[in-house]
């Protein structure tokens, strides 16, 4: 059940993890709908990014949830713009990609842990023509780091062509973005578009805890934004992908019914074989003037140090291999299928608490059950044959 517990969380965040660190926690946009990929532009704004940037912990009385409280406030926020566009290489391979543009105020700590070959692409050069694509894209276009590429964009009808240099490779293990997207600068994607340099896309908003996404977005959108401007979780935004996360809770939930249903059975046939083998001390007891609960909580005592023992041995076992898989990571995954690279372990004092209190309470009451065969012992009858 340790493991189990300790598996699905360290799944789940390690899938949420990755895609947050792609994307942020809120996204700011405009409130006009896009049939494209390009977005509206809004202006940059650096006084409302510096007051999106100053919230830390909220306390307030919400006008639909009541009370609220964050555990932190925002870490960062940085401006993008996304963009389509069709990747050309030296060996006329094509490649329908999306360009993810952003400036020097990216934060790429949140991407330290894929970047395969090369570095991040450098935004304070004068070019500014480096380009950051995913380990799928340079296999299926047979580049690597240093290579130059052709990017095509369609703007009124034609073809603008701009030519980028590999800076480097990443592999984040989400495939449906890892053969999508591509980093650059963002002005080269605002020189494309015709926008000047105070227009961006959206801004990017990083927290400093995943569960108060909800809280900051809602108060960003009613205390800082204008009219113009909407803010929205990346939950909200994919919403189906978080769905499919949460889903896993129903095959944790089951696995651990399964569980608990074996040692129910365990501990009820340790507890009749017990008493069956004890039969000859029961009769004993009962005649000399022992009472039937008197006699059941010797066994029930029995059965409970029994279980102490066991959940003890179960804890360390449980505890030290998932320590152990954290540590090392010798259990592998495909990736491909999996989305994360070896098996995640992820620890919550809370859930390992709350599996061995529950395992307690419900062991403890099935116990009571065949130890009512007590009172089907006749102490005549035993004491007879023996």
């Amino acid at each position: 059940m340790i493991l189990a517990v300790s598996v699905l969380m360290g799944f789940k965040n390690g899938i949420s993890e990755k895609v947050f660190g792609f994307w942020g926690h809120i996204h700011i946009t405009d409130t006009k709908i896009s049939r494209t990929l390009e977005l509206t532009p809004i202006e940059n704004s650096t006084a409302l990014k510096d007051s999106v940037a100053s919230i830390g912990q909220i306390e307030r009385d919400s006008q639909f949830d009541g009370y609220e409280k964050s555990q932190g406030g925002v870490k960062s926020i940085n401006p993008f713009i996304m963009m389509p566009g069709i990747i050309k290489t030296k060996h006329d391979d094509l490649e329908g990609i999306i360009l993810k543009g952003v400036n020097n105020e990216y934060n790429w700590d949140n991407f330290n842990d894929y970047l395969k070959e090369g570095v991040f692409p450098n935004q304070t050069t004068e070019s500014k023509r480096e380009i950051l694509i995913s380990e799928q894209t340079s296999r299926r276009l047979r580049v690597t780091v240093g290579d130059k590429l052709n990017v095509y964009f369609v703007k009124d009808k034609d073809a603008v062509k701009r030519q980028f240099k590999i800076s480097g490779i990443y592999r984040t293990g989400l495939e449906e973005y890892d053969v999508k997207f591509v980093f650059v600068d963002m002005g080269v994607l605002q020189n494309v578009l015709d926008w000047d340099v105070s227009q961006i896309g959206g801004y990017e908003i990083f927290i400093d805890h995943i569960n108060d996404a909800e809280i900051i977005a809602d108060y960003v959108y009613e205390e800082i934004l204008p009219a113009n401007l909407y803010a929205q979780t990346i939950r909200d935004k994919f919403d189906n992908l978080f769905k499919w996360i949460e889903l896993q809770d129903m095959n944790a939930l089951l696995l651990l019914v399964l569980m608990t249903i074996v040692a129910i059975i365990n501990m009820s046939t340790a507890i009749l074989i017990l008493i069956l083998e004890r039969s000859k001390m029961i009769g004993t007891l009962k005649a000399l003037g022992m009472s039937d609960w008197g006699v059941r909580k010797i066994f029930i005592f029995n059965a409970l140090w029994i279980l102490s023992m066991a959940l003890l041995l179960g804890n360390i076992i449980g505890i030290g291999m998932a320590y152990i898989q954290k540590q090392t990571g010798i259990l592998k995954l495909d990736e491909t299928n999996y989305y994360l690279s070896e098996v995640p372990i992820h620890f919550d004092a809370l859930a390992l608490v709350g599996v061995n209190a529950l395992t307690i309470f419900i062991t403890f009451l099935v116990m009571f059950i065949p130890s009512f065969l007590v009172t089907k012992i006749s102490p005549i009858k035993i004491l007879r044959f023996e």
